[in-house]
């Protein structure tokens, strides 16, 4: 027994992507798509992060196929940025639920909480081959940490921000945390 244990514990190390050291930068100019994964819940895994015209001049992130697909996405600083006239950024301000504790991540021209990220490597949870992921980082200057995940809305996902530590949850609106996988054109 302890030699197949042996064997199955080769196997899984020489199947795991190889992570580099080298750090890698938090500005991308080149257009991206934003991938979500999470292979536990097929409803939203490998599916994209859409945006949605909320009137205003807000965008509302939902996952594909609700709202619209886009490929125009950067990073500036860490932030999320559509370079639209006047460009729209990832921010963390909306509608506060104190039953899962998750606050709404949208896009705006606004200057509320910026939603920051790291770029970081990781591995692909289907192929295990490397990929760049964003990382959540902090809502603003407010408050650091956190995880990004996304929960039922109106019969799709929207996406949502929830502190370090969050024990809330709400069964009628389960929020699951996903990886932001960037996908390039």
């Amino acid at each position: 027994m302890m030699r197949l244990t042996l064997i199955l514990t080769s196997a899984a190390t020489i199947m795991a992507c190889t992570i580099p050291t080298s750090p890698l930068s938090n500005n991308i100019a080149e257009g991206f798509s934003i991938q979500v994964q999470n292979a536990s819940f097929p409803n939203i895994h490998n599916h994209f992060l859409n945006i949605w015209d909320w009137g205003g001049g807000d965008q509302h992130l939902f996952v594909s196929p609700a709202g619209n697909s886009t490929s125009e996405l950067t990073l500036v600083d860490g932030v999320i940025t559509l370079l639209w006239d006047p460009p729209r950024r990832a921010v963390i301000n909306g509608e506060y639920e104190v039953k899962d504790n998750t606050t709404k991540m949208f896009m705006t021209e606004r200057g509320d909480p910026r939603a920051i990220f790291d770029v970081v490597y990781g591995c692909n949870p289907d192929t295990d081959a490397l990929q760049t992921e964003l990382s959540f980082k902090s809502r603003g200057d407010i408050e650091a940490g956190g995880d990004i995940g996304v929960r039922p809305f109106n019969g799709n996902y929207d996406f949502r921000w929830t502190p370090a530590g969050t024990t809330a949850y709400d069964p009628d609106r389960p929020w699951t945390k996903v990886t932001l996988a960037i996908v390039y054109p």
